[in-house]
């Protein structure tokens, strides 16, 4: 084996097993060689000037590296495919077409939907595995047309709690672009989020008041319980049933780990007897009548299920 050709296959083992044109000749083989190797059937054709080694394994990546390759300089991977590389989990695993925002004006080939694109700023662009995408802002505010206002909410809590953003570089973009679709929702969305900064009491009082003004009882706060032999601390919990009603705001679950502590902490209250609700700063000022009859409707059936006792295991 040449030499051109033996640097060509290492470069497609690093891409997954796909290599472009430019890059076979940029490594000493001609056209003519490269064409041989395909009509051969040791190369395959994946997109024009894209070709995929004999024996490498098919998978998503490949297709994304091909997709890459082809849009070459003048492309990003972006929308869907951008999330997935970034690493937010609801895009994990999902069959999806690759996603090029380019300004290249040839016509996308199959497998690739191409969003034609006049201009990213550099802060708009990152690299993401090696590969150009837009950057996980402008990747939320492309989505942001496509998705439901739930699942873009979804989607932005995901990126918050990953620490991929914060909501003032989230903003800084919205800024710069507002005539964007999608920046009103993505906008409102982000504005909930920006009480990551209210401190814990803030919210705290903000919940008893929003309690007396509905006219519900006081409740303990700050309780101790035991489950499992490990203490709990909840933020308030009501003598007449077994409901607690957590102040939740972003500072505190925003990492993995945390997000994971919380969700055993739900799991074991809730085998303990426990409803738990878990209220948040804009959830209390976007849905209070929702929240109001939420509550009411808890504390209605666990007090005539448990026959008005305490809350278990409050110490």
């Amino acid at each position: 084996m040449r030499a051109a050709e033996k640097a060509v296959l290492m470069l497609a083992s690093c891409q997954d097993g796909v290599v472009s044109l430019e890059q076979a000749c940029a490594r000493g083989m001609s056209r003519d060689q490269v064409k041989r190797r395909v009509q051969s059937g040791r190369w395959c054709r994946v997109h024009p000037g894209v070709y995929g080694i004999e024996g490498a394994r098919h998978s998503w990546m490949r297709l994304v590296r091909a997709a890459a390759l082809w849009a070459g300089d003048g492309g990003f991977l972006s929308h869907h495919t951008a999330a997935a590389l970034w690493g937010l989990p609801r895009f994990a695993n999902e069959p999806m077409p690759i996603t090029v925002s380019a300004v290249v004006h040839a016509p996308a080939p199959a497998g690739i939907r191409f969003v034609r694109r006049t201009t990213l700023l550099p802060r708009e662009t990152a690299r993401v595995q090696g590969l150009r995408v837009t950057s996980i802002e402008r990747t939320l505010l492309d989505l942001a047309p496509e998705l439901t206002e739930d699942d873009l909410a979804a989607n932005l809590d995901d990126a918050l709690r990953l620490k991929l953003t914060t909501t003032e570089r989230l903003q800084s973009l919205l800024d710069r672009r507002p005539g964007c679709p999608g920046t009103r929702i993505l906008g409102r969305l982000v504005a909930r989020r920006s009480d990551q900064g209210i401190t814990e009491s803030e919210l705290e009082r903000k919940v008893l008041t929003f309690l007396e003004d509905y006219g519900f009882p006081s409740p303990l706060r700050q309780q101790r319980v035991r489950v499992r032999g490990r203490r709990f601390r909840l933020d308030f919990a009501f003598q007449e049933a077994p409901v607690v009603i957590e102040a939740d705001g972003y500072a505190w679950h925003s990492t993995i780990e945390a997000f994971e502590a919380d969700r055993r902490r739900l799991n074991a209250l809730t085998t303990r007897g426990y409803r738990v609700l878990q209220w948040t700063w804009s959830a209390l000022d976007s849905r209070p009548e929702q929240l109001a009859e939420e509550l009411h409707a808890v504390l209605r059936s666990t007090s005539s299920s448990s026959g008005a006792r305490a809350s278990p295991g409050v110490t």
